[in-house]
């Protein structure tokens, strides 16, 4: 039943009352009669301006509006305002409290198509209205369409994806009302690469569960449908549109696997757009203005420029390089370091790039590692006089520290081993600390060690850091 209306709404009343309250004793007496004509013109322009209250049909007064109880879909408007694309996971959040005031604002009807390319961000765009013919549910048999489901989800099990359609299509025949057999028939559709007819499938779904009576609207269900129809756009390529119906499947339900499915998209849409951003000449013209300004002197100018080449061209060992030289500038290490090896690993055959990497590791107190790229790059070009200089400067370094880690104290020797990740990873490894329990109880298996394939190598560079110590002949 509708709500009982009063003659004075309740901000009249209250007004009334405060008024009465604050009033001293000897002005109660006109202040009653006073009172009580100014709280009747309040209710009158109060009521005046309200909608008149409901005289016919069941309304929903428990959600707080006048919208009829039915499953007849007349026309059909906009899609209800959803998440977009590029919002928070707060707003989710948010908008997950608030999806039964959007669902009962906005009447059921179909939904908009996302444009294929120009969506952008948000991936959606309004749809025109359009009439959608009742269903009719004369002589449905809601427990034959049951059995035929199960029979189809063998089949589906049994990836008989024929057999499936047919027992599916069966069940959406015997209920047409119920959005869960056009679910599984689009994710047969879906796993054949039938996009088409799969989302036709899931749109109807859609449809079908926004036009139930809101108590009966499954939150599942729905959630099950935009997260299909978000498979569905990622398969095709637009990830904007798939992003958008994974957070909108967030905001009905939380399944274990649509997080998932909305990292996936969302990489893939970064690399896309990283993809898109590729050209090789804008890379060079970009790189011609970082060498301008780094032989100005301008080192975080050029570091801009170089970046905005590398964006621009990612497979440029040359553009890699020079910011690893800005970073070595910069005092930035680590970072350098990173950038040397990015380019040494584009082109193996990269001279300078190995010159760089030998530097920076020389800098970073990791010899060892300087020592082999500069002879690498001795290797690439014998008689290299920047390569026989780095290698003798890395040696007079060995040489003052004890021979690389011999003699060193046990201090500087877990110095070096903090400061280089490749020694923490070979001294976790298993295998390596039962090689060093053996040497510590027979040191003479130490050569039988060092001349195996896999364990040789990683001894050796325990002996450099010093973390093994090995006796010294005068």
């Amino acid at each position: 039943p509708p709500p009982p209306h009063y003659p004075l709404s309740f901000e009249a009343r209250w007004l009334a009352r405060t008024a009465l309250l604050l009033t001293p004793f000897p002005m109660r007496l006109l202040a009653l009669p006073v009172g009580a004509l100014l709280a009747v013109a309040i209710a009158g322009i109060l009521l005046a301006s309200s909608p008149p209250p409901p005289s016919q049909g069941r309304r929903d007064h428990a959600l707080g509006e006048g919208r009829p109880l039915r499953r007849g879909c007349g026309p059909l408007p906009s899609p209800l305002p959803m998440d977009r694309a590029g919002a928070s996971g707060a707003a989710v959040l948010s908008q997950r409290r608030c999806r039964h005031l959007y669902r009962h604002t906005a009447p059921c009807g179909p939904l908009g198509r996302l444009r294929g390319g120009d969506e952008g961000e948000e991936g959606q765009s309004a749809p025109a209205e359009e009439p959608v013919e009742e269903i009719k549910t004369e002589g449905a048999d809601p427990q034959a369409a049951e059995a035929a489901k199960v029979k189809g989800n063998d089949a589906y099990k049994r990836r008989d994806f024929p057999k499936a359609i047919e027992r599916y299509t069966e069940a959406i025949q015997l209920d047409p009302e119920n959005p869960v057999y056009l679910n599984n028939r689009a994710a047969v559709y879906l796993a054949q690469d039938n996009l088409d007819d799969a989302e036709v499938d899931v749109r109807k779904a859609i449809q079908l569960e926004k036009c139930k009576p809101m108590v009966d609207q499954d939150d599942k269900a729905l959630g099950r449908s935009y997260l299909r129809m978000g498979s569905i756009h990622h398969k095709r390529g637009n990830f904007s549109g798939a992003i958008y119906w994974f957070k909108n499947s967030i905001v009905e339900h939380t399944f274990p696997e649509t997080s998932m499915k909305l990292r996936e998209s969302e990489k893939a849409l970064k690399e896309q757009k990283a993809k898109e951003y590729i050209n090789p000449e804008l890379s060079a013209e970009a790189k011609q203005r970082g060498n301008k300004l780094f032989r100005d002197g301008d080192i975080q100018g050029a570091l801009v420029e170089y970046t905005e080449a590398i964006k621009r061209n990612p497979e440029d060992p040359k553009a890699w390089n020079n910011r690893a030289a800005c970073h070595q500038k910069l005092y930035e290490l680590r970072e350098g370091i990173n950038d040397a090896e990015k380019a040494v690993k584009l082109d193996p055959k990269y001279v300078k790039g190995w010159s760089r990497l030998g530097q920076m590791y020389f800098g970073n107190q990791q010899l060892d590692k300087s020592k082999q790229a500069f002879e690498k790059m001795n290797e690439l070009e014998p008689g290299n006089e920047d390569a026989k200089k780095g290698i003798d400067m890395v040696n007079r370094a060995l040489q003052n520290t004890g021979g690389g880690g011999q003699g060193a104290t046990q201090a500087e020797v877990e110095q070096r081993v903090r400061s280089d990740p490749e020694a923490i990873q070979i001294l976790s490894d298993p295998a390596v600390q039962q090689v060093l329990k053996d040497l510590q109880a027979n040191p003479g298996s130490a050569q039988q060690y060092m001349q195996d394939a896999v364990m040789g190598p990683k001894l050796k560079k325990l002996i450099d850091i010093g973390v093994i110590q090995t006796s010294r002949r005068a």
